[in-house]
């Protein structure tokens, strides 16, 4: 039986990498990082390398054969024998001058193919590749993605001993540690200012797109390819263009959903957003009470907030935090004051779809205000009975 991975969040998994690597050579198992193409996988395993000093070295292994990582044999006149060249691609004989250590990323590791995966064995378990030895302080580091469920080729390869050296990670991007890091990044500030108003277009796990990886390509796009800095300059540029060549460059990024909102949000925001919900912000509550914001940005909205917490509860392994418990206590509000038909549907939506039901209760004991508290605990009495 194969090894199940672990959930985490980018968080999770800087600190996961930042321990590993500060063990140095006495560990003995590697780390596997699976997930879906673009959540960042590669950019947090390098980040993490610059951090720790670590020289970094990527390769890709679905482009690799067996061969390629032993060496080329060449032949030893003089003791008539074949030799292997170190190869080009592979960690050198000593950690690079200046440098505390390296860090080998193995990416595409399940893409490759099955003797490359055997050789896998030998550079964990025992330090060398091929007939190379490796350095003492480096530290391997393996990504993949998720085959059938991301629409990617993967080589199927079960070996019990091969998973028994591997801690495996399935990375799950958050938006707060997403927007933490594009702060950090320097990712373009209307980028920074939607994620942070629509969490939940980050990225869609069952499309593929929008992901982080697409949110900075369309990053790049603003600063490179058409020198758009700041906030303004692009909300003039997309005002003046709306069916310009950049607007087409943004959905090819990031998709016809994420990208088409992300314009549309820009030049014409919508009532409430996802945000808003999440922070139970009262105003808008009060707003959507007396039928001032339109029913479309609530339910896109409603849709959005029950989308970021249903990624919460996977990531928290069904336990959500008290902070997380708040969130959904203001979503239960606005979810209690909407229509008959749209509370009942979302309400089923939290049952059906983000496995939140046992959660409905201490969540509505968040909520400060004790009349409100009440008004929603007796409009969610029958559905919590059912």
């Amino acid at each position: 039986m194969k090894k199940k991975a672990v959930t985490v969040s980018i968080h999770e998994l800087e600190d996961i990498l930042e321990h590993y690597i500060d063990a140095g050579s006495g560990t003995n198992y590697a780390l596997k990082i699976i997930g879906h193409p673009g959540v960042g996988k590669s950019a947090i395993v390098k980040e993490i390398a610059r951090k720790r000093n670590y020289f970094f070295i990527d390769t890709r292994l679905a482009f690799k054969e067996n061969i390629d990582l032993g060496g080329y044999p060449v032949p030893d006149h003089d003791s008539k024998r074949m030799i292997y060249y170190r190869p080009i691609f592979i960690p050198p004989e000593t950690v690079p001058e200046g440098h505390d250590g390296i860090l080998w990323f193995l990416d595409e590791s399940n893409r490759a193919h099955p003797t490359v995966i055997q050789t896998l064995f030998q550079i964990i378990t025992e330090g060398t590749c091929g007939e190379h030895r490796l350095p003492e302080k480096t530290a391997i580091v393996l990504a993949g993605n998720m085959g059938e469920s991301d629409s990617t080729t993967i080589t199927e390869f079960d070996d019990a001993a091969l998973d028994g050296r591997l801690a495996i990670f399935h990375l799950k991007p958050d938006s707060r540690d997403w927007l933490r890091w594009a702060h950090r990044e320097n990712i373009h500030s209307s980028i920074r200012h939607y994620i942070s108003l629509f969490p939940e277009r980050l990225w869609d796990e069952t499309n593929v797109n929008p992901n982080p990886r697409g949110w900075h390509q369309v990053s790049q796009a603003f600063a490179l390819s058409y020198g758009i800095s700041s906030h303004e300059e692009l909300l003039r540029y997309l005002s003046d263009n709306p069916e310009g060549t950049l607007t087409k460059l943004i959905i090819s990024l990031v998709g016809e959903i994420a990208g088409t909102d992300f314009i549309m949000q820009m030049i014409s925001p919508r009532g409430i957003t996802t945000q808003e919900i999440l922070a139970g912000e009262q105003d808008k509550l009060e707003l959507m009470k007396k039928s001032k914001i339109p029913s479309e940005d609530i339910l896109w909205a409603l849709s959005g907030a029950l989308t970021s917490l249903r990624e919460k509860n996977i990531i928290r392994r069904g336990s959500l935090s008290p902070e997380d418990l708040e969130e959904l206590g203001n979503v239960l509000q606005f979810i209690g004051y909407s229509r008959a038909d749209s509370r009942m549907s979302f309400f089923y939506l939290l049952l059906k779809e983000c496995g939140l039901f046992t959660q409905i209760p201490p969540a509505l004991a968040t909520i400060s205000d004790t009349e409100s508290r009440l008004e929603l605990q007796d409009r969610f009495t029958g559905l919590l009975e059912d």
